[in-house]
């Protein structure tokens, strides 16, 4: 009974959050605050949409081109069509809870690292956190016979400052009672071209299992595997597993950079990453690897020597707005949230692993 009384509770939350969430995206949309580039048979708002297409989004059809489905497939639990509309609601609400300064509303579109994310760009900025114009999506939906639920989705996303970049998206319904809510979102490189993702003849994506051993990385290794990567540089174990970038032997340069500058000042410098439990999501790509979604978090450590008044830690400007002061004494620890896109190839092709897309920032900031 008290299970039950847990569920019914549930159940209750899920529909007073999602009449808000109607209610916001109602008001924006009557505000013209919000703006998305429209479906065929949508009538544009009065903002100026992102109209610009995705053309770096490609997708592979299955082996038939018939629009038919297949007697022998199970109909998709989650259709394009759904897909769509809840995308489009979510990123909706989140926009008005953005121009309404509502953490809380913000907070409940979202999931996973993405709500952490979300929380540190209320704080961050007094609740005045960046907005963005989404261009029309591009749908990668997979063919789940169970929850979670769960979809992608790539679209252009314009900054206030008008500039582009090719965001990707995933969306997940954990639960019959839960709602469906932002988990993931990245952004790719600049210039940058997803691998092209297998679509079977009615245009669904075919997800990948975890733990699935048909492609060069398993995706649950991926995220562990660019740890030690990012740790231990170009000379370390996954080297070869996984190709140089910013993001990988990027970042152990920048530590073996900024550690001997430190170290002459009296302080300790060091940066660790890290797995974490967030949700992994892969896709077969149309070569017969996988594009993986995943999420690290980095813990950035500066330390004194000393507990002196002279050991003071100097503060980044990026983080200062939850310290409060340049410098704090003796010690300094920063942890990041970070969202990656990755490409892997199918298994024994000789092209290493390539990270495609990131995006992060500073999440939880303690002096001890």
């Amino acid at each position: 009974m008290a299970s039950m009384g847990v569920l019914r509770g549930t159940h209750r939350e899920a529909s007073v959050t999602r009449t808000m969430r109607v209610a916001l995206v109602l008001s924006l949309l009557a505000s013209g605050a919000f703006a998305c580039s429209p479906g065929p048979s949508e009538t544009r708002g009065a903002t100026a949409p992102v109209t610009a297409p995705v053309p770096a989004v490609t997708a592979s059809p299955g082996p038939s081109s018939s629009s038919s489905p297949s007697p022998s497939r199970a109909a998709p639990v989650v259709t394009l069509d759904e897909a769509r509309r809840q995308a489009l609601m979510i990123l909706g609400a989140d926009d008005a809870a953005r121009v309404q300064g509502v953490q809380s509303y913000a907070l409940a579109q979202t999931r996973d690292g993405q709500r952490d994310i979300t929380r540190a760009e209320f704080q961050s900025t007094g609740s005045r956190p960046p907005r963005y114009t989404w261009g029309e999506p591009t749908l990668l939906v997979p063919r789940l016979d169970r929850y979670p639920y769960w979809f992608a989705a790539l679209t252009e996303r314009r900054d206030a400052d008008g500039k582009s970049r090719t965001a990707v998206l995933v969306f997940m319904k954990q639960y019959e009672v839960s709602l469906w809510q932002l988990s993931f979102a990245s952004l790719l490189y600049p210039g940058t071209k997803p691998p092209a993702v297998s679509l079977d003849e009615e245009g669904y994506a075919t997800p990948l299992a975890t733990r699935d051993d048909t492609i060069a990385i398993s995706p649950h290794l991926m995220a562990p595997l660019h740890a030690t990567i990012a740790e231990e540089g170009p000379k370390g174990f996954a080297a070869g597993l996984i190709a140089a970038g910013p993001q990988t032997t990027g970042y152990f340069a920048e530590v073996e950079k900024i550690q001997p500058e430190f170290k002459r000042r009296g302080f300790l410098y060091d940066s660790l990453f890290a797995a974490t439990a967030f949700p992994i999501y892969a896709l077969r790509t149309a070569d017969g690897g996988a594009l993986i979604l995943y999420s690290l978090t980095r813990t950035t450590l500066r330390q004194a020597k000393t507990k002196a008044a002279e050991g003071l830690v100097p503060v980044p400007q990026n983080v200062r707005w939850d310290v409060g002061s340049p410098v704090v004494p003796y010690m300094l620890r920063v942890v990041e949230t970070q969202q990656y896109v990755s490409q892997v190839s199918r298994k024994g092709a000789a092209e290493p692993a390539k990270i495609i897309g990131f995006d992060g920032v500073p999440t939880a900031i303690t002096n001890r």
